[in-house]
């Protein structure tokens, strides 16, 4: 079956904050012989002064395809995992969305675009948690992080939001030129769009930016770019602030 699992504000004593402890979990699926993990992505919410956050409001999630009896033993894993070892000062929150069992999954994509937009309150996560399909676990502190953990798992299960950590390498020297064809074997990416979401040929050209960036768009690893204005290359990877919309 498939799975997508959000976390949000898990500050861990070790330095690790909800990406790292996202991978952790993603990795452990297939480590104990339960399915496949993908990725972890990171998804940005809705950002006002009463949110606990510094300078952006975001949450990290990942789905996997889970082998439906190891479901009971994943969720007590990740959930005793991520509280052994979490910081006082962390609300941490825990959700994993199971599309198969619920009723209307609609309701979970629904709610999560409202979290990126609005403010919604600990207690309405919590009502939505009590659908079918749906788990949510407040782990530490005063549970807060359900609300962006809910809504992670649902943005990441609409397969068009999210970045992915870490900055993409390809080829040597600072603005390395590569048609599209050597970045989808070379990488995981999958696909390569321009910022009007459409697919380049194999035989496009990129030039590969500073902080090279890959987002979840059509449910596929998505190198985004934008036009050169010159003849070549005729594109380059989008910049960060481009990238806000995912």
């Amino acid at each position: 079956m498939k799975i997508f699992v959000g976390i949000d504000d898990s500050r861990q004593l070790d330095g690790y904050k909800a990406g790292e402890t996202a991978s952790w979990l993603s990795k452990a699926i297939e480590k104990n012989g339960w399915g496949k993990g993908a990725i972890p992505s990171r998804h940005r919410l809705y950002f006002h002064p009463s949110i606990a956050c510094k300078k952006h409001n975001t949450a990290r999630s990942f789905s996997a395809d889970l082998d439906e009896p190891y479901l009971e033993a994943f969720i007590a894993y990740a959930c005793s995992m991520v509280k052994s070892n979490i910081t006082l000062d962390s609300n941490t929150g825990l959700a994993i969305a199971v599309p198969e069992l619920m009723e209307n999954p609609d309701d979970l994509i629904e709610y999560a675009y409202r979290v990126k937009e609005e403010i919604v309150s600990k207690d309405e996560a919590l009502k939505m948690a009590k659908k079918p399909g749906l788990y949510l676990f407040e782990l530490s502190g005063n549970g807060q992080g359900v609300i962006g953990a809910l809504a992670a798992a649902g943005l990441r299960a609409t397969g068009n939001d999210g970045q992915f950590r870490g900055k993409l390498k390809l080829g040597t020297g600072e603005y390395y030129i590569a048609n599209v064809r050597e970045i989808i074997e070379k990488t995981y990416v999958e696909q390569v769009k321009n910022m009007d979401f459409e697919n380049l040929g194999e035989d496009d050209h990129v030039r590969m930016g500073e902080k090279v960036k890959v987002v979840l768009l059509d449910d596929k690893y998505t190198l985004m770019v934008f036009p050169t204005e010159i003849e070549y290359p005729k594109w380059q990877t989008s910049t960060t602030h481009m990238l806000r919309i995912f």
